[in-house]
């Protein structure tokens, strides 16, 4: 067995499980980091909370589409920079801390498109230092807000080309439906860019309903998420609520329209950012 087969099997047969508090330790203030899941579902949610009673600040939040667990980061006062091609509780309407912040110039916002982000996170996952992109985004304002993306002629066929450079992140957070103790994640129904993400990052946290036998993951639908990327595998049951993880539990929807109507006002956020902080108990906060 050769040095790298060594380091990959070491990778795959280590025991990754850790508490909520010790796996995000390995965040820290103006760290750059992705959440996987999308919109409202499969949000890593008690993740956000366990940061957001942290403390840390300066952080730049990468999501293909960002919810409940990117706005009440930004209303904890811990984000500075927001990556993304939406944020908003779909549904329910506006994320409302990230539409106030935006509106009054307190948080930066790097306008994305899914294809510009894919394309981002692909070629940080190819190791090379962009990829090519069909000119017809030069028809929108994005080349007018994103001066990084740069317009290129195709050496084969003179064709008009962006180039999106590659975009590597500190920690990537996940939720899953399932994992198993070596890090193997079962992630059910849209995959968003997960796969992706915990290709680019240093450290790749995962909370995850259960925490089960390789064999019974395997009956589940299979491994969507192989170990071999993961740092720490954290078992937290409902870690995604109020967004859904189908089939454990659906969207809760009553909470967060309580969710919203409770950031549209400081003095009922702070009670509501300290009530679902302590809910998580025992779970611990990070440090």
């Amino acid at each position: 067995m050769g040095d790298r087969d060594r380091m990959d099997h070491l990778k795959l047969s280590a025991d990754k499980r850790a508490p909520l508090g010790e796996a995000l330790s390995a965040v820290r203030d103006d760290h750059r980091v992705a959440f996987g899941g999308m919109t409202l579902y499969r949000r890593p949610v008690a993740a956000a909370l366990s940061l957001a009673a942290s403390g840390r600040r300066g952080l730049e939040i990468v999501s293909l589409t960002g919810g409940i667990e990117t706005d009440l980061l930004i209303g904890a006062g811990c984000v500075r920079q927001v990556r993304s091609c939406y944020v908003g509780l779909e549904v329910v309407g506006f994320a409302p801390h990230f539409t106030r912040c935006v509106q009054q110039g307190t948080l930066e916002m790097v306008e994305e498109t899914e294809y510009t982000l894919s394309y981002a996170v692909q070629a940080a996952t190819m190791r090379v230092p962009f990829l090519p992109m069909r000119g017809e985004l030069a028809r929108t304002d994005l080349l007018r807000v994103r001066p990084d993306l740069k317009t290129f002629a195709c050496p084969l066929t003179g064709a008009n080309l962006i180039a999106v450079p590659a975009l590597n992140v500190d920690v990537a957070i996940l939720h899953a439906t399932a994992a198993d103790r070596f890090g193997n994640c079962h992630l059910h129904g849209q995959l968003a860019l997960d796969p992706h993400i915990s290709t680019v990052a240093d450290v790749v946290i995962v909370t995850a309903e259960r925490i089960v036998e390789t064999a019974e993951l395997r009956a589940m639908g299979g491994v969507q998420l192989s170990g071999v990327f993961v740092t720490h595998v954290v078992e937290a049951p409902g870690g995604s609520l109020p967004t859904s993880c189908v089939p454990r539990h659906r969207l809760d929807l009553a909470a967060v329209l309580d969710y919203s109507d409770a950031a549209a006002d400081p003095a009922t956020w702070s009670r509501w950012l300290a009530d679902a902080i302590a809910r998580q108990a025992p779970v611990e906060a990070c440090t």
